[in-house]
Parts: C-alpha cells; sequence; structure tokens
C-alpha cells in the first residue's frame, strides 16, 4: 500500500454533527482502521499514522515524522455530512479531496475518493479509488471544551435582564455551555442595531446563537442580512419568542431563518401544549401535554417547508393548535426555535429549561438520539 494512500485516507477524520467548528475537531487523532475496494491496509502501516487537528488544519505524520499539511472544511448540513480537504504541504499538494463522513461509537469514520475522484455515494469503498477509514481519539488527548454560546437579547416587551440570567443559569446546570451576553445598555424600544452585529465576522469562535431579541422596526434590509449571513453559511441558531417578531424587513429573510412567520399574538392565558414528535430528541423526556403557565400564544401565519413542528399550543382564539416548537433547516444551519418565554417565571420552569437546552444542543450537533448531550457536553462532562 502506497504511503500517499494511507496519508490521504488520515486526513479526512471528523465527526458528523451539524455544526462543526475548528475547535470542537481539535486533538490528536489515530487511524483504526482502513480498507479499499480490494480489503483491509496492513496493521503496520496503519498504526505509524498520527493525525493533529487545530483550527480547521491539520498536521500527518508518519512514523513521527510530518509527512503532510493542508485544511479542510466540512458541510454538515446533509447526511452524511460531505468533507473537502485540501493538501498545502505533502506529496499532493493542491489537490481536492472529496469524502462522506460519520461518527461512529467509539469515534469516526470516512469514505473518500483518494484520487480526486467524484465523492463517494455512501460511506463504503466500493470502487477502485475509493477508502474507507474508521479513526479513534489517541487515548490520553480528549480535548475538554464547552460549548460556546453567545446569547443575544434585548428590545421592548419583556424581563431581558431576568432572563438572561434565567437562561444562562439554568441551561448550564443542564449542560457544558458557556456563554458570552450581548446586552447593550438602555436598547428596550423596537429599533435597535445590536452592536455585537456591526463586526463582520460577529458570530466567528461560535458553536450556536441564541436569539432573545426584539427588534421589530430595524428593517434595513442590508442590516438584516449581516444577521442572518452567518448562520446561512452554517452558524447554529436558536429563536426565543419575541425573535419571531424581528427585523421585519420587506425581504421577508428573517422569517426564512427563524422557520416560521407570525405577527401577532393572542390574549395572556395558560393552554396546553402538545407534543407532537415524541420521538425526535428534542422531545424526549417532554410531556405528552404541558399545561404551560399564564403564556403568549404566537399566532402562526406560515411554516417554512424546511421547518417542522415539534409542539403546538391550543389557542381558545384560532380554535387550533400554533406551532410553538419546531426545528429548521436554513441553509447549511440547524435552527430550534420556539415562541414560548414572554414571562420570565416561564424560562424559569424546569419543562422549559430542560426543552430550551435540548433544543440548543440539538442545534448545535451535540445531542444524542437518545435526548442527552452527547459525550463531553453533560452537565458534569
Amino acid at each position: 500500500m502506497k504511503l500517499r494512500l494511507l496519508v490521504l485516507a488520515t486526513l479526512l477524520m471528523t465527526r458528523l454533527c451539524a455544526a462543526l467548528t475548528p475547535a470542537s475537531l481539535d486533538g490528536t487523532w489515530l487511524f483504526a482502521e482502513g480498507a479499499t475496494a480490494d480489503g483491509s491496509i496492513p496493521d503496520d502501516q496503519r498504526e505509524s499514522l498520527v493525525l493533529i487537528l487545530a483550527g480547521g488544519r491539520y498536521t500527518l505524520e508518519a512514523g513521527g515524522v510530518v509527512a503532510a499539511k493542508g485544511r479542510f472544511t466540512v458541510d454538515a448540513s446533509v447526511m452524511p455530512a460531505r468533507m473537502d480537504l485540501v493538501e498545502e504541504e505533502g506529496q499532493n499538494v493542491g489537490r481536492k479531496v472529496e469524502a462522506l463522513v460519520e461518527e461512529t461509537a467509539d469515534g469516526w469514520k470516512a469514505a473518500y475518493a483518494l484520487d480526486g475522484g467524484e465523492r463517494p455515494a455512501s460511506l463504503k469503498a466500493d470502487a477502485s479509488g475509493q477508502f474507507l477509514a474508521r479513526y479513534v481519539r489517541k487515548p490520553g488527548t480528549a480535548v475538554a471544551r464547552s460549548l460556546k454560546a453567545l446569547l443575544v437579547t434585548g428590545g421592548c416587551c419583556h424581563e431581558y435582564d431576568r432572563q438572561a440570567i434565567t437562561l444562562m443559569e439554568g441551561m448550564s446546570k443542564r449542560a457544558n455551555i458557556a456563554f458570552t451576553l450581548v446586552r447593550d445598555a438602555g436598547a428596550d424600544g423596537t429599533q435597535h442595531r445590536v452592536s455585537a452585529y456591526a463586526k463582520d465576522s460577529w458570530a466567528d469562535g461560535y458553536d450556536v446563537v441564541i436569539h432573545n431579541e426584539c427588534y421589530a422596526d430595524e428593517k434595513d434590509p442590508a442590516w438584516l442580512e449581516r444577521i442572518v449571513a452567518p448562520h446561512r453559511a452554517g452558524v447554529p441558531a436558536v429563536v426565543i419568542h419575541c425573535a419571531m417578531h424581528c427585523y421585519r424587513a420587506p425581504t421577508n429573510e428573517w422569517f426564512r431563518f427563524v422557520g416560521v412567520t407570525s405577527h401577532r399574538h393572542g390574549s395572556h392565558f395558560a393552554y396546553p401544549m402538545t407534543n407532537v414528535k415524541p420521538a425526535h430528541p428534542v422531545m424526549i423526556g417532554f410531556p405528552a401535554v404541558w399545561q404551560t403557565p399564564n403564556e403568549e400564544l404566537y399566532i402562526i401565519e406560515k411554516v417554512e417547508k424546511e421547518a417542522t413542528p415539534l409542539a403546538v399550543g391550543y389557542s381558545h382564539e384560532t380554535k387550533r393548535g400554533e406551532a410553538n416548537v419546531w426545528v429548521h433547516q436554513y441553509g447549511k444551519a440547524r435552527v430550534f426555535g420556539t415562541t414560548i418565554g414572554h414571562y420570565d417565571k416561564t424560562m424559569a420552569d424546569p419543562v422549559y429549561l430542560d426543552l430550551v437546552t435540548r433544543g440548543t444542543l440539538w442545534a448545535a450537533g451535540k445531542l444524542g438520539d437518545d435526548g442527552k448531550p452527547v459525550s463531553g457536553y453533560g452537565a458534569g462532562r
């Protein structure tokens, strides 16, 4: 087996999740096994390889010697996720390799077109030039890190200072989340340009952005595009309550981003909220029917085709169930949304905090199929 084959195979390690960041891939990895259409590679060759990932770049060592360096990107908006790799130092400088990647029980596996061919159709090495590899983290090199969340809050009509504390304290007790808070002083009306969005790279370095803001009259399309562009490119999002009534620019792009269109709400009342997707990881553990506290039920005029309602609240005013929890795909990003959360009392309810925590983990690709945080992202890590 040529070293070139082993080198490129080893480069394609990654985690399958909805929102990979360079930091989430940092670490040192071992080549556990690999195979072509003709069979497995010899143990002595694969055991000599070590891959170091840091910040979206890789260094491959073979027998303790640097064999290649380069960069990679991952598109996890599809299943299985896709990976593109470009070598910058080594035997194949400039060559792009396309792969499919998927999480396994103890690590990750990748199927790729070794010789620059088309991306494999499945996670198998079925054709000449294709390679299937499985990887595990090198013992003793696990990287402990928190999910980095940016919480943007403020605007009219709600207890945003109190809610920020409730969300950050409550969610941090349920998952390994580190928050950065943006709450512009005095920005309590319906029109305000959040200071954080003025920076072109405002979402860089965050695993998820939580929008709990209410600026309905900030309608400039160019400003709106600054906000949604990072999400469209892949930064996961959580949208809460009045976020659905924000940024009513004539393009309607904000509504396409959050997943639903709503311009009004009913009176304040407690209502039965039905779990319509109990098998979805976000809804595992949520009651079949939850009687909400006194709340504000939003009237939903449209649900985007990429959005899936997870729960509905029955309105005695519209005589129907209004979608009030959903998951959505916006461009390359996962979005979790809920219109619940007018009162801090609602947010402080354990049922609510459990739900939003699971939704946040799901958006960031850190929620298992069992509805629990993946390894390293639970409250106790």
